[in-house]
């Protein structure tokens, strides 16, 4: 496998946010030349974080200390999200809040930064448009990247994934 440099995450939920059928997550990991080189994607029921709904925000930072985890010890490299939310908990963790989010992704969280060397992030403009993927940014300035239209693609993959298998949520 070709060396890491960047990492991409991306955090949804199923029909409603917060949602009470769940939520989803998906990061990828891209080397030097641009190419994905790892990725992970799933579904959280409101039962696993602990609480009665599962928001975008949780989901979100699921995705990012996920991918932050299956990184080996001293890492360092660009990390990218549209969660300017879930970037600052991440980036800041010593100083952010971490309202309605449970305690244990906080633990993940501190625990991952310990572990990781210098950490560059980077908050992308979400849901661009060919247009934008094509200028490399969204008409506010935001840069947008094809790997977080991945991550949020496969988000969807796993909400629609889970609708199939409970019926119908609405």
């Amino acid at each position: 496998m070709s060396a890491v440099v960047a990492v991409y995450a991306d955090g949804g939920v199923v029909a409603v946010n917060p949602s009470p059928h769940g939520g989803t997550w998906a990061w990828c990991h891209v080397d030097a030349d641009n190419q994905r080189v790892a990725h992970a994607s799933g579904f959280v029921p409101p039962e696993v974080v602990g609480l009665p709904t599962v928001s975008n925000n949780v989901t979100e930072l699921i995705a990012l200390v996920s991918a932050l985890e299956a990184l080996p010890d001293g890492w360092s490299g660009n990390v990218y999200t549209d969660s300017l939310n879930a970037l600052c908990r991440v980036r800041d963790h010593a100083t952010q809040k971490f309202k309605a989010c449970p305690d244990h992704l906080k633990e993940r969280v501190v625990k991952v930064r310990r572990r990781l060397g210098a950490l560059t992030f980077t908050l992308l403009g979400g849901h661009p448009t060919r247009a934008d993927l094509r200028a490399g940014h969204r008409p506010d300035g935001l840069p947008v990247s094809e790997h977080n239209v991945w991550c949020d693609k496969s988000c969807g993959e796993r909400a629609k994934d889970r609708e199939r298998v409970v019926g119908h949520v609405a």
